[in-house]
């Protein structure tokens, strides 16, 4: 075997699986050497051929199973899903979740401006981040409907707690209730797919140690502007085995049966989200795993867990759709030069990221693979989406499919090189609808002055 071949068998090896066989409601249909994928009744062809690529779709019978599964794997346990916003803010999706009953975890001004339009209840809103601003905890204190403000604010450094203590004042001399908080601690567990998605180690900038936390806890224990509800972390994103949360949970535990020996009783620990998905071979734990190992930690405690999902829900529902531009070939590499870019996806240049990426036609499967980096038009280098890829033969002008593409996609997406970025599509059964049209030239200068 040619050394070039054994490269191929390697990468063909390292994601062998066909995409659709873990990623619900999309499947190939059609005869043999003539099928296409469809997102529920939808064929993906049908949505580029109207609405253009590159284009994000989604599927709302993933985003709601996905959901439903992960809710009632905690069965009786009292928990609260707090969908994490930051994976994916499309007000679609939102709606989506929030019809379902979902409370959510947010981390700026400008999401909590989301829900808003939404007219989600303040008392489903968990408001995180390192450097939450002075006008936006006034905001989330004056939240509409909700005297008391939101469900929680997730304090991470006493200099925060300082801040918001002085807005609280004001808030509660106004006539409003005071407001919910819980301390962010940093347990000190490593875990993440990437060091960039890791966050719950002491030199991670999140949260503070429980020496510090507990130091708040008592020098406030009997605040006229404040009332502790609650203790938090977040230990990382993309995390694949349940040791990690056993750690910190029972690092959790132990700190909520101190704080109750010196008169503070906690009604609820936030455990933070981070569930894995797979992406190419990953193997994914299990709601139900994560749920019982989570529980026997927590249900002695009396209190009620919060956990804050965002790519377990939306990642496998999602897909960027993107055609090839031009098929290049340079001293025997390959490039798939694609109309997407990491403008448009830059998980594989942020996170080293390996999705999958398929034809949204399926040819004869006695057709050889060959190895090719599928890049795009902007002016980088590290414009890729993938690089040493097994891919069946295609031409200019076939349509791909990157999978497991709905969290972090289109949410970090860009206007780099004065790229409009892409439409977002929601499937619903037979039907589709553009849940955000792609931007205009006229979009991106809206706001600048000459």
């Amino acid at each position: 075997m040619t050394l070039a071949r054994k490269k191929v068998r390697r990468a063909e090896n390292a994601s062998r699986a066909d995409p659709t066989a873990y990623t619900p409601n999309y499947a190939y249909r059609g005869a043999r050497g003539e099928s296409e994928v469809y997102c529920e009744d939808v064929a993906l062809s049908r949505i580029a051929a109207a609405v253009g690529t590159p284009a994000y779709i989604y599927s709302r019978a993933s985003i709601e199973s996905a959901y439903r599964q992960l809710d009632r794997a905690f069965g009786a346990l009292p928990h609260t899903l707090c969908y994490a916003v930051k994976a994916n803010s499309n007000l679609a999706v939102l709606q989506i979740l929030a019809r379902l009953g979902s409370s959510f975890d947010i981390v700026s001004g400008g999401e909590l401006d989301r829900l808003r339009r939404l007219r989600v209840p303040g008392k489903r809103i968990v408001f995180s981040g390192v450097g939450k601003t002075r006008e936006e905890i006034r905001e989330a204190l004056m939240y509409p409907g909700a005297r008391g403000g939101i469900l929680a604010f997730n304090i991470e450094s006493g200099a925060e707690l300082e801040v918001l203590m002085s807005e609280a004042a004001r808030h509660v001399g106004n006539g409003g209730a005071r407001p919910s908080l819980a301390i962010r601690v940093n347990p000190d567990v490593l875990a993440g797919g990437h060091p960039h998605i890791s966050t719950g180690h002491h030199h991670h900038k999140f949260g503070v140690d429980w020496a510090e936390a507990r130091r708040l806890y008592l020098a406030h224990k009997n605040s006229r502007w404040i009332e502790w509800r609650g203790i938090t972390s977040h230990i990382g994103s993309q995390i694949l085995s349940v040791a990690p949360y056993r750690q910190a949970l029972g690092r959790l535990a132990s700190y909520v049966r101190d704080l109750a020996r010196e008169g503070i009783r906690l009604e609820h620990v936030d455990i933070g989200g981070g569930f894995g998905v797979r992406y190419t071979n990953e193997a994914a734990v299990m709601p139900a795993a994560f749920a019982r190992a989570l529980a026997e930690i927590v249900r002695p405690l009396g209190c009620r867990l919060l956990v804050e999902p965002g790519r377990a829900i939306v990642g496998p529902a999602g897909v960027l759709l993107t055609r090839v531009l031009y098929v290049k070939e340079n001293r025997g590499k390959t490039f798939l030069i694609v109309d997407a870019a990491m403008n448009d996806l830059i998980r594989p240049v942020l996170y080293a990221a390996k999705h999958a990426i398929t034809p949204a036609a399926r040819g004869e499967a006695s057709a050889r693979k060959k190895i090719v980096d599928v890049v795009g038009p902007v002016c980088e280098s590290a414009d890729f989406l993938a690089r040493d890829l097994p891919l069946a033969p295609v031409n200019a002008g076939d349509l791909l499919i990157v999978w497991t593409a709905g969290a972090y996609g289109f949410a970090q997406s860009s206007n780099y090189n004065a790229r409009r970025r892409a439409a977002e599509v929601l499937v619903e059964g037979r039907r589709f609808r553009v849940a955000r049209r792609r931007e205009t030239y006229e979009d991106l200068v809206r706001g600048e002055t000459v």
